[in-house]
């Protein structure tokens, strides 16, 4: 399920002909771990709530033996295009890309009576990644909000076992204090 090599600069592995036919996707180890600590069984029904490019969602197919479904929403037009196009080359048969947003989803609804596994891993600062991160206060607190309301929607499906949120971001207002947000509602 998971390769891990030295890091960028420490090894080329794009010569590797797996890397060459899509058989791997190369990522940051860390953006590997939400999948893997969502663990969704075969079988199951699962949401990636803020699915584009798709490298968590196939993690995700991968995980399931493509067996089950996965619901892969993403907002933007572009994005989603890509997404789909992600999950087409990697076979990640069981896995449908839908335009628009997560929010949108309605929890009562039947045709997600049987999500059990919801994975988020919203828009953020990107504090942990980037070399120009968001770090102005308001803009950190618009975030904030978003992901918090992200989390609060997900733990709105009646079946739900399991939910894994997260960012690449450093700030405790994206990560312990929405958490924290979310258990005091």
């Amino acid at each position: 399920d998971l390769l891990v090599f030295k890091p960028k600069g420490q090894s080329d592995i794009s010569r590797v002909p797996m890397v060459a036919r899509g058989e791997l996707i190369v990522q940051q180890k860390a953006s590997c771990f939400p999948a893997l600590a969502l663990a969704p069984p075969p079988g199951s029904h699962v949401i990636d709530g803020c699915a584009a490019p798709g490298n968590k969602t196939t993690h995700l197919a991968a995980l399931m033996e493509n067996e089950g479904s996965i619901l892969a929403y993403e907002q933007d037009a572009r994005r989603c295009a890509l997404l789909e196009q992600m999950l087409r080359e990697r076979g990640a048969t069981c896995a449908e890309a839908v335009h628009g947003s997560f929010l949108d989803a309605d929890p009562l609804s039947p045709s997600f009576a049987l999500v059990s596994h919801i994975l988020l891993d919203p828009s953020c600062s990107s504090s942990g990644m980037s070399l120009n991160p968001v770090a102005e206060p308001h803009a950190l607190q618009q975030l904030a909000a978003a992901q918090q309301a992200l989390v609060l929607h997900a733990m709105r499906f009646p079946k739900l076992q399991a939910l894994v949120y997260s960012t690449c971001s450093i700030h405790q207002v994206e990560n312990e204090k929405v958490v924290a947000a979310v258990l005091e509602a």
